[in-house]
């Protein structure tokens, strides 16, 4: 255990010395720049994604060069625009794109695609949008996101943080308010996506699993064995989540309030850890005792992996608390969730030798390895020479 809190603690020290970057991979952006009668923007979208996007594959090897994608503009302005559609009033709204820029971050290129939305006499406070660059047809994990860049009318300038909406596969059309967005819609939008977050990100998934693979048994002389009864093992489990929620809202906090922020691969790599650090307790029950004290460290990093997944959608500094609170109570829910319909079922089965040997311990196995191929595949561009000996060994 001391050797484990050492590890951890030793890649914070490092963590602290490497930058956050506010673009992501798997991402794109749509900006709108707003005055009282033109309404304009760009699509953000990476060389990657673009690539993807001419190869209609989620897989690629190489990406286009920027003055190959200036050469196959016309293509990229065509595909974007059957895949942006803005209203007004149920009438449709005609989009331009005009150029291309280009603009350099450690995550990969981005290109700018510059459009502009014709036949504008007095720009509405609210447009119907939806949009769905790359989910149809190339990667249903991607995410779009539409913010107001500047807003002339109430000072908005350069903005690169208030995300106004996000697109999911089959969100269809959306209300995106080029003014001010009600607290009630911001509340709503937050609630969904802490909920989603739980149940689409499988490392946060199996982390919880893990935990309640045990969480209906009892350690008796160094050696599993079935709970007495579901009070017990109902306790066991509230622990656990209550030491979980309590690390990850410490750390989701100041992450979002960019009092402490870490490196996404870090934290990336420390979660999938996490899950191999927790599925050793369920094959090595002496190690279980403090379990408790793993949970909590764990979930401090749980707590950042929700933050840098909460920093790209935008909270706008007045509403930023409330952006905070319904995000983390949408993770609690879909939690809760989660739990709700496994506990019984491990509850159910926890006196079968079929669980203690397939769920218990060979179930922790697969999860060790599934945990460290995470970990590996998640840290390897710290050590490319090591990643490329890998590679050149499997081949």
């Amino acid at each position: 255990m001391t050797a484990l809190f050492l590890w951890v603690g030793g890649l914070i020290l490092v963590a602290f010395a490497t930058p956050v970057h506010a673009h992501k991979f798997n991402e794109s952006y749509v900006y709108f720049d707003v005055t009282d009668d033109t309404l304009s923007g760009r699509i953000e979208a990476t060389l990657t994604d673009l690539t993807r996007i001419q190869l209609g594959a989620p897989e690629v090897s190489t990406s286009l060069t920027e003055d190959e994608v200036r050469q196959s503009q016309e293509f990229f302005f065509e595909y974007f625009e059957n895949r942006m559609k803005l209203l007004s009033d149920g009438q449709a709204l005609q989009v331009e794109f005009d150029d291309i820029s280009f603009f350099d971050s450690s995550v990969d290129t981005f290109a700018q695609l510059h459009f502009t939305v014709l036949d504008i006499e007095q720009t509405p406070t609210t447009i119907e949008m939806a949009y769905d660059g790359l989910f149809s047809d190339v990667d249903p994990t991607h995410r779009g996101y539409a913010l107001i860049g500047s807003n002339t009318r109430n000072g908005m300038d350069e903005n690169e943080a208030y995300i106004s909406l996000i697109f999911a596969p089959g969100d269809g059309s959306k209300a995106l308010y080029l003014n001010d967005e009600p607290v009630g819609d911001i509340a709503r939008t937050f609630f969904v996506h802490g909920v989603w977050h739980i149940w689409l990100g499988f490392d946060h998934v199996l982390f919880l699993v893990t935990l309640l693979l045990g969480a209906v048994m009892r350690i008796e002389n160094r050696h599993w064995v079935p709970s007495e009864n579901i009070r017990e093992s109902l306790l066991e489990t509230v622990k656990i989540v209550t030491v979980f929620t309590i690390a990850h809202t410490i750390t989701l906090c100041l992450a979002t309030f960019e009092v402490i922020t870490l490196p996404v691969t870090l934290v990336e790599a420390v979660i999938a850890f996490s899950i191999a650090a927790v599925a050793v307790g369920n094959l090595v029950p002496r190690f279980h005792a403090s379990s408790w004290k793993v949970v909590f460290l764990f979930g401090i990093f749980h707590g950042f992996g929700f933050a840098n997944v909460l920093e790209p959608l935008g909270l706008d500094p007045t509403r930023k608390a409330l952006g905070l609170a319904t995000f983390n109570i949408g993770v609690e829910v879909g939690q809760l969730a989660i739990v709700v319909v496994l506990f019984p079922i491990f509850f159910a089965l926890r006196r079968l030798t079929a669980y203690r040997v397939v769920f218990l311990q060979f179930g922790s196995v697969a999860l060790i390895a599934i945990a460290m191929f995470w970990f590996y595949e998640r840290t390897i561009g710290w050590f490319p020479q090591f990643g490329d000996a890998v590679v050149m060994v499997t081949q």
